[in-house]
């Protein structure tokens, strides 16, 4: 990544260039044990090493290369570590948590490879400050600063629709209210179960812990998701 070492014959060349010129020099260097040989040989692998240690803390400065310091970036960035994880799927974490920038058609692509189309994206609440600079001129936040939001999902894949219509038949038939009520209550404005703990039902489906589990490392900590599965 940009920064190389030279080979050791080329490092000993160019300290040897800084001694003065002479025969007396030349006879030092020309002996392997001479003390100008011993100094000029210590040197070029110091420098050697030096060179080798930029490169490497180069490399530790991106969380996609870094080795050593991969623990302080997921503390910094995810707040926990992943040492029970292999390294590449480490930086894969590291890097979509990097990569602040999300909108609904990243939403939409992540949830069309979990089975899922994605129907809607509701915000709820209208942003509100207070706070103001000593001499009111500036507020302390911007407006997506602090966010609480719906994502609604339909199940598209035909697997993870009967998946998840045999678990909402399992949840009714246990239930006092009847089948009457299935897919016939309004959340947001569109038809899902008007019952509310009914996602429930969906909890343990591997493919909507896996879209929930993507979403949330690309998300902001101000940025609170619920999500909403139908049909």
């Amino acid at each position: 990544m940009g920064i190389k070492a030279a080979t050791e014959k080329e490092y000993s060349r160019a300290i040897r260039d800084l001694f003065p010129q002479g025969e007396y020099w030349d006879r030092q260097f020309a002996d392997p044990q001479s003390d100008a040989s011993l100094f000029c040989k210590a040197k070029t692998n110091e420098i050697i090493r030096f060179r080798n240690r930029m490169r490497d803390l180069l490399l530790e400065s991106d969380c996609r290369t870094a080795v050593e310091t991969i623990g302080d970036w997921e503390r910094v960035l995810l707040g926990y570590t992943n040492a029970h994880l292999p390294l590449e799927e480490r930086r894969v974490l590291l890097s979509a948590k990097k990569d602040l920038t999300i909108n609904r058609m990243d939403i939409a692509d992540i949830a069309q490879k979990h089975g899922l189309v994605l129907t809607d994206i509701i915000f709820p609440f209208k942003p509100s400050f207070f706070g103001f600079a000593q001499f009111g001129r500036s507020i302390f936040s911007r407006p997506v600063f602090f966010s609480v939001f719906y994502i609604i999902a339909a199940f598209q894949n035909d697997e993870l629709k009967t998946e998840a219509r045999d678990r909402v038949t399992r949840l009714l038939d246990n239930a006092s209210f009847g089948r009457a009520h299935f897919g016939t209550g309004q959340f947001l404005g569109r038809s899902y179960f008007n019952i509310e703990y009914a996602t429930r039902a969906f909890i343990g489906i591997k493919a909507l812990e896996d879209f929930e589990r993507e979403l949330s490392v690309r998300l902001l900590a101000a940025n609170i998701a619920f999500y909403r599965y139908g049909f």
